[in-house]
C-alpha cells in the first residue's frame, strides 16, 4: 500500500513520542528535590518542542520558558524557508538582487556555506529546489522523475550563495535559480542561541530538545552528567542502542526513520544526497554528533550520514576532535569514534563496539 507523505501532524507526534524516550530516561535520575523544574510544549521550526528548567521560583522558570518559545518563534521567522517574509525565503525569492537580512540569518548562512565547503558539498544549504521536489515529510510528497531532479540539481550549491557586509548592513545574493534551505542547521543554531539566553538568565540546569536536537544547559538536577538515550532506528519509541552521559552539550541525530515516503514498496527517506538529488544510500541507519556547538553538530550529523562509512571515515581520520557515533545500516554493530568512547555506552548487549576515524589506533 502505498503513502503518499507524512503530514506535519504525524511528524509532530512522532517528535511528541521521541521526547518522552528522552525524558523517561532522564527520569531515572533521581533530580533533587529542592529544584524546582517548569516545562513548556511548543511547535515551532516544523517541529514540536521540549523544554524544561530547573533552579528556584516557579514564576521565574515561566518566564524563562516564555522567553524561550518566543525566541525560537522569532528566530523561525528569519530562518523558515516556508515562511514568505522570513529573510531565507527572501534572499532565495531575490534570484539575483542583493537582499538586505538580519545579522543572525547572515551569520547562520555564511556557517553553513562554510561548513558545506568542510565537508565536501556533503552538507548543503542551498538545496532547495531539491528538498522542494519531493517534498518529503509534507502531505505533497512524491517521487520526482529523472529529469526533474536533474534540472533541479543544477540549481544547487552553494556556488549561487554571495554574501556582504556593507557599512552595518547585511546582505546576502542568490543566483542561478538556487533555494536556501536551511533544514539541517537551523535547529542546531536555535539551541545555541537558547543556552546561551539561559547561561545569561542564570538557569544552571536545562534540556532543550527541538525535535531530536537535544541541547542540555550544565548538570542534571541534583549533580551528575545527563544521560541521553540514542533511539534504535525501525523500533518502538523507547528503544534504543546506547545512551551518552554529557553535560554543557548537545547530542543531535540524523536517520533514515523519522520521514519518509514509501511508493511501491520502496521507502525514500528524507537526507538527500547532493551530488544526485535522492535521497542518500547510507551504510548507516543513524548517525549522532555529540559537540558543545549545536550548529556544528546538527550539520556534521547530515554530512556524515550522506558520506557513508567510507567518506566518513576519512573524513573523521582528519577531524579527530568530532564525537560520533555511527548505527551501521543491516547489521549489530556501532561505530565510535575516539573522542565518543568516554561518553557513549551501549545499552544492547547484542551490539558489537567498533572504531571509525582511526579510533584506537
Amino acid at each position: 500500500m502505498s503513502t503518499e507523505g507524512r503530514s506535519f501532524k504525524k511528524t509532530a507526534a512522532a517528535a511528541l513520542i521521541c521526547a518522552v524516550v528522552v525524558f523517561l530516561c532522564l527520569n531515572r535520575l533521581l533530580p533533587d528535590k529542592k529544584a524546582e523544574e517548569a516545562r513548556g510544549d511548543y511547535f515551532f521550526l516544523g517541529t514540536v518542542v521540549h523544554i524544561s528548567v530547573y533552579g528556584q521560583g516557579k514564576d521565574f522558570l515561566s518566564e524563562e520558558l516564555a522567553g524561550l518559545e518566543a525566541e525560537g518563534k522569532r528566530l523561525e521567522k528569519l530562518f523558515s524557508a516556508n515562511i514568505p517574509e522570513s529573510d531565507v525565503r527572501r534572499a532565495s525569492d531575490g534570484q539575483g538582487k542583493w537582499v538586505e537580512v538580519s545579522e543572525e540569518t547572515y551569520a547562520l548562512v555564511k556557517r553553513a556555506v562554510d561548513l558545506s565547503e568542510d565537508t565536501d558539498g556533503a552538507f548543503d544549504p542551498a538545496l532547495g529546489r531539491i528538498t522542494k521536489l519531493w517534498k518529503i515529510g509534507s502531505d505533497g510528497a512524491r517521487v520526482p522523475e529523472e529529469e526533474e531532479i536533474r534540472a533541479a540539481l543544477r540549481c544547487c550549491g552553494c556556488k549561487d550563495i554571495e554574501l556582504k557586509e556593507d557599512d552595518g548592513a547585511y546582505f546576502i545574493k542568490v543566483t542561478g535559480g538556487a533555494l536556501i534551505d536551511l533544514g539541517g542547521i537551523a535547529k542546531g543554531r536555535v539551541a545555541d542561541i537558547m543556552v546561551k539566553k539561559l547561561a545569561d538568565d542564570g538557569i544552571k540546569s536545562a534540556l532543550i530538545d527541538l525535535g531530536g536536537n537535544l541541547a542540555v544547559t550544565g548538570e542534571r538536577p541534583g549533580g551528575g552528567k545527563w544521560r541521553l538515550g540514542i533511539q534504535t532506528p525501525e523500533r518502538p519509541r523507547g528503544e534504543y542502542f546506547g545512551t551518552v552521559s554529557v553535560s554543557d552539550c548537545s547530542v543531535v541525530t540524523s536517520g533514515a526513520y523519522e520521514r519518509y515516503l514509501e511508493k511501491d514498496g520502496v521507502r525514500w527517506h528524507h537526507i538527500f544526497d547532493p551530488s544526485t538529488g535522492r535521497p542518500t544510500d547510507s551504510d548507516f541507519s543513524s548517525v549522532t554528533v555529540i559537540d558543545r556547538d549545536s550548529t556544528k553538530a546538527d550539520a556534521l550529523s547530515t554530512a556524515l550520514f550522506v558520506m557513508g562509512r567510507d567518506g566518513a571515515d576519512g573524513y573523521l581520520k582528519e577531524h579527530k576532535d568530532i564525537a560520533a557515533v555511527f548505527l551501521l545500516k543491516g547489521e549489530k554493530r556501532v561505530l565510535v569514534t575516539e573522542a565518543a568512547r568516554s561518553v557513549f555506552t551501549a545499552a544492547d548487549a547484542s551490539l558489537s563496539v567498533g572504531d571509525i576515524g582511526g579510533a584506537g589506533k
